[in-house]
């Protein structure tokens, strides 16, 4: 109890704050600190303070305003496609976060946890560790990469996430908060959604080196994603003049069509969809190791089993289509 009325004494401020991991991270930490949240864009759900990364003089308002103890860096153009201008990954990623790292030290901030991508890593087959070979392919996992640099020339006491596939939705005192971009591109979101309202899908190869020759994946819950940036602040604050590079994944393997199966399972509603021919940077296997965020933040993801994952999305797609919110695809989903 004495410890959560010290934490809120101390202000944590989210960039990307109205997005997808944002919203959540607001929602679950709010308890435990006072939050900022900065965005370029509004939220119906949060209060924002409107502010684009890249107006240095604004930004360095905020941080003047509020003088966070510690900043989470979540704002990033995340949509994996190379169809988007690179200049616009160029400014929303790398000029950003040079703007987030000139802000903080012109006013002597020094805790920064930024969210990367298991994109960065060089496809092997394996488990990956993060002292594995590193060879981003998109633009956006490349410009992650330099952002990782960044952050460590700077020498700012920083943590950097690399994430895996997060999926699900967060209930925090009967609010629920999931997925919910436009479009919707992710493999779980999707075929949660159009089993339930019984539309029909798209699976992209089944001839990879797996049991079922769908590609195996590596989901973490929404829930895990919180609750590991929560222990990376308190090892920050226990910790000064530190760099870390951490996995944030459940380790679980699934496969598509496992995946596919368990939903049925579920809703007792039947799949309808087709299998495709496999797509062009599509790998058999992503899946991490781990065992540096049990070693080192003391964490565990307990709410990352397929199940629950599937369970928790169909409540916030039920809670979609009750409110008359209706998901949009890419005409190849």
């Amino acid at each position: 109890m004495n410890e959560n009325k010290n934490n809120l004494n101390n202000n944590i401020l989210i960039t990307g704050g109205a997005g997808y991991i944002g919203s959540c991270l607001a929602l679950y930490l709010k308890k435990k600190y006072r939050i900022t949240i900065l965005d370029k864009k509004q939220s119906k759900n949060l209060i924002i303070n409107t502010c684009n990364l890249l107006d240095l003089k604004k930004l360095n308002h905020i941080l003047n305003k509020d003088k966070p103890k510690l900043i989470i860096h979540l704002a990033a153009q995340s949509l994996v496609d190379e169809t988007i201008n690179k200049k616009k990954y160029y400014q929303n990623n790398i000029l950003a976060t040079k703007n987030l790292i000139t802000a903080m030290k012109n006013h002597n901030l020094t805790n920064l946890i930024f969210s990367s991508t298991a994109a960065v890593y060089k496809y092997s087959g394996k488990i990956l560790s993060e002292n594995d070979t590193i060879q981003p392919k998109s633009t956006y996992a490349k410009t992650k990469l330099k952002c990782e640099k960044i952050i460590k020339d700077s020498k700012i006491n920083s943590i950097i996430l690399r994430f895996f596939n997060v999926c699900s939705s967060l209930k925090v005192n009967n609010k629920i908060i999931g997925e919910f971009h436009n479009p919707e591109t992710h493999l779980i979101p999707t075929i949660v959604y159009k089993n339930l309202l019984q539309k029909k899908f798209y699976i992209y190869g089944n001839n990879y080196k797996t049991q079922d020759g769908t590609c195996i994946r590596d989901y973490i819950h929404i829930k895990d994603i919180c609750s590991a940036i929560d222990k990376s602040i308190n090892y920050l604050f226990r910790n000064n003049k530190k760099f870390q590079i951490i996995n944030i994944g459940s380790s679980s393997r699934n496969t598509n069509l496992e995946t596919l199966q368990e939903i049925e399972k579920i809703t007792k509603i039947k799949n309808i969809y087709t299998i495709e021919d496999r797509r062009k940077g599509d790998v058999d296997l992503l899946v991490c190791s781990n065992s540096k965020a049990k070693k080192l933040l003391n964490w565990q993801p307990k709410n990352s089993a397929i199940k629950k994952i599937i369970k928790d999305e169909i409540l916030w797609v039920k809670h979609l289509i009750k409110n008359k919110q209706f998901r949009k695809f890419k005409n190849y989903l």
